[in-house]
């Protein structure tokens, strides 16, 4: 087996189809048909069930498709590697950033990045943390930022920032007059929170098993910009850290008030998985985002 012929397993096993691939790859259907039954005849094993709808993976196929991902994206990051030493850097770099922090870093480190490194291709997504730890772990990205507490072991974190967490509300005149607000005292009101794949979630859900209490979730809210608009609307509060609601607070749609006894804060990490090793373009975006991070966050944390 060769590179040419794990693409061409990697396609197909995209799609579903050998005619989709065979249009992906331009190459002719019959050509992509004998480097997967080559492929087959080296492994021993039947990759692909013919299905009405097209393919699937076999029990064999499933067992080689990561391995297969993992060799195609190792080939791919030296091949980009070696091409940086013969002058200016060029390859990609796919990031991966929570919505509450990407509202704030996702402007400064893309510009700073770009003006840097105009020939590196970069690619930025923002998804919820359960969803963006999936695609660190499975390849389809090679950095991003996560919340300590919440990250699998499969994965290296570097800790950027501290930051601590507000009760979000609107300005109600029940609010007028408190500077801060117990945590157990925060738990009597209705909130509206992502799921418990969220980092977030994680995070209040142990600061509230400690006090023996439970949370009272009546949305779980996918999306920051929906969360943000559902409290603006009086459905719930929320916790979330101050910047995260700036620009509502600022407008006067939202209050933030700090929750004591405890404390809730959360430590936002720089992550990315240990089965594949970083390119040099993502190794100077991880550079960019620490210095940035470390001018942006006054109580980044000591990294040793």
């Amino acid at each position: 087996m060769d590179i040419k012929q794990l693409r061409i397993f990697l396609n197909v096993a995209e799609t579903g189809s050998f005619s989709d691939a065979a249009k992906r790859l331009n190459v002719t259907q019959p050509a992509l048909s004998r480097q997967i039954r080559l492929l087959e005849e080296d492994s021993g094993s039947p990759l692909f069930i013919r299905t009405g709808r097209g393919v699937r993976l076999s029990e064999a196929g499933e067992k080689m498709l990561p391995r297969a991902r993992l060799l195609i994206e190792e080939m791919e990051r030296l091949r980009m590697d070696m091409t940086a030493f013969a002058g200016e850097l060029h390859g990609r770099v796919r990031l991966g950033l929570p919505p509450s922090v990407g509202s704030v870093l996702a402007g400064p480190v893309v510009e700073r990045f770009h003006r840097d490194y105009p020939n590196v291709k970069l690619r930025v997504t923002q998804l919820l943390s359960g969803a963006l730890q999936e695609s660190l772990l499975n390849g389809r990205l090679d950095i991003g930022i996560l919340f300590e507490g919440n990250v699998s072991p499969a994965l290296r974190s570097q800790p950027l920032w501290s930051e601590r967490l507000f009760f979000i509300t609107t300005p109600h005149e029940r609010w007028q007059g408190v500077e801060m607000i117990d945590y157990a005292d925060c738990l009597s009101h209705p909130f509206i929170l992502p799921g418990p794949k969220h980092g977030l979630r994680e995070v209040l859900e142990q600061a509230t098993r400690k006090i023996d209490k439970c949370l009272n979730v009546v949305v779980e809210a996918e999306s920051l910009a929906v969360q943000m608009e559902l409290v603006c609307r009086g459905l719930g509060c929320t916790i979330l850290s101050f910047e995260a609601c700036k620009n509502h607070i600022d407008a006067g749609r939202l209050i933030a008030i700090p929750i004591v006894n405890p404390d809730i804060e959360r430590v936002c990490s720089l992550v990315w998985s240990r089965d594949y090793s970083l390119t040099r373009a993502t190794h100077e975006m991880a550079d960019v985002i620490t210095e940035i991070a470390g001018v942006m966050f006054s109580s980044t944390p000591k990294v040793t």
